[in-house]
């Protein structure tokens, strides 16, 4: 009866782990933003001063997607998180260059590269449920 109850229920250890892991990145982004603002001779940057928005919406969306659907897999979490990556890196160089005083397109790319990564996930959040019931039919002859 002791052993039952010290172990952990996976999806609910990938949860702990995911706020976790989500609450320090939007804190180091934090204090990263204000940092690199402060030395920043004056300048500002709505992308810099509010990059921690990207990781703290990220991982608010990723636990509620991780209570509301059971069939969240390992491959729907890679893909989100590789999505809330690219979209940051993409508010962090957007947020450098603003700084530096100029103004750029290369960042589109990140956007839409991200925004991919989004609807992959959605994707592999509705399609994996299909594919599971699929192999759980069997063909009697």
């Amino acid at each position: 009866m002791i052993l039952s109850t010290s172990i952990i229920n996976p999806s609910k250890k990938r949860f702990k782990k995911t706020v976790i892991s989500y609450t320090q990145i939007t804190i180091f982004f934090f204090i990263l933003s204000r940092i690199y603002e402060a030395f920043s001779f004056g300048e500002s940057s709505v992308h810099m001063h509010y990059l921690f928005t990207v990781p703290l919406v990220g991982g608010i969306l990723l636990t509620v997607f991780l209570k509301v659907f059971p069939q969240f897999s390992r491959m729907s979490l890679n893909l989100w998180n590789s999505a809330v990556a690219i979209l940051t890196t993409g508010t962090l160089f957007l947020g450098i260059v603003n700084l530096s005083g100029r103004s750029t397109t290369l960042d589109a790319l990140y956007w839409y590269v991200g925004i991919g990564f989004v609807i992959l996930t959605l994707l592999s959040i509705v399609i994996n449920p299909i594919r599971i019931k699929k192999k759980g039919r069997t063909v009697e002859v």
